[in-house]
């Protein structure tokens, strides 16, 4: 599918959704220390950024499973509490489950990337801001004042029933802002979110801070840039 051009957007969108976790957030300088303590504590000299890899590669699995089966929606803490478990299980660590879920808590101290607050600033003098992420309510309410720039309004999608890549949270983003699809750009680190944006008919912008492949989906990004300033410098 062929991507939209820059001016095309400008003139067409007025929301832009942000995925949060490490896409305006920073993740690791979080949760490896956080890990490395636990590590510590347990006795372990394993690698806590390979430990941070291998914990959420499981969490992103075990989250797309319950998009798919029928049942309630598991909370984001929950999924994260069994699939760290899971990890410091397959290393031969017996760790306390408070101790896990002091790890799961570090989530709610995530701050922003230093690009991210002057840019959202920049953007927001144009577009409504939403931030739009798998986490769970309180998780957003947390972190929420940790940016400096304000947002517009935030969604999880414990609200919708289903974690992204899931339509139904791309939907519910449309319903309460009152906007198509084609009105809003999903920002993104990640491939697996952006291809969902793009399958609804939502713009979309792949923020690659880390120099990633984006692989190869039909549903292609419209705009590609390395931080927040390059997406402001695009939309502005």
């Amino acid at each position: 599918m062929t991507p939209i051009d820059e001016e095309t957007i400008r003139e067409e969108c007025r929301v832009l959704a942000f995925d949060l976790w490490d896409t305006l957030l920073d993740r690791e300088a979080t949760l490896v220390p956080a890990l490395g303590d636990l590590l510590d504590a347990n006795g372990s000299d394993y690698d806590p950024e390979i430990l941070l890899r291998r914990y959420l590669a499981m969490h992103f699995r075990d989250s797309m499973i319950d998009s798919l089966v029928p049942g309630p929606h598991t909370p984001f803490k929950e999924i994260s509490r069994r699939a760290l478990t899971y990890r410091l299980e397959q290393l031969g660590l017996d760790v306390p489950d408070a101790e896990v879920r002091a790890v799961i808590r570090a989530w709610k101290q995530l701050q922003p990337y230093p690009d991210v607050d002057a840019a959202l600033e920049r953007l927001g003098e144009e577009y409504t801001l939403v931030g739009l992420s798998n986490g769970d309510p309180d998780m957003l309410d947390a972190v929420r004042p940790n940016f400096g720039a304000e947002l517009d309004g935030v969604i999880s999608v414990a609200e919708a029933g289903a974690y992204k890549p899931h339509r139904a949270s791309y939907d519910l983003c449309c319903q309460r802002f009152g906007v198509a699809p084609h009105e809003v750009v999903f920002v993104t680190a990640h491939t697996f979110d952006l291809v969902g944006a793009k399958a609804v008919g939502m713009r979309g912008a792949f923020l690659n801070r880390h120099d990633n492949p984006y692989g190869g989906w039909i549903h292609r990004p419209d705009i590609v840039v390395d931080d927040t300033d390059g997406l402001a410098d695009a939309l502005l």
